[in-house]
């Protein structure tokens, strides 16, 4: 499974046509991630010459979201207000 690929909703989700579901990997910095098989910690993201880099935490070089593995989150375009609160 490619981490960065966008995959359309699941079967039976409720799907407006103004709003609409998809999955992608959130890298930040602490998230947990598989680099080979093996368990690291992100430091930091950088979008570079139109290309994002992932820097792991004790590793000088960056790395390619494509050789990282995180489970992808769910997200919709649609937009919901919220209540501001101002007086807080």
């Amino acid at each position: 499974m490619n981490s960065t690929t966008f995959t359309q909703a699941a079967p039976g989700a409720d799907v407006s046509p103004r709003g609409h579901l998809f999955q992608m990997p959130l890298f930040k910095p602490g998230t947990r991630v598989l680099q080979g098989g093996r368990e690291e910690t992100v430091s930091h993201v950088v979008l570079r010459r139109k290309e994002m880099m992932v820097y792991l935490v004790g590793q000088d070089e960056p790395v390619k979201p494509e050789r990282l593995y995180l489970e992808p989150l769910w997200f919709t375009t649609e937009r919901r207000p919220q209540a501001l609160n101002w007086y807080l």
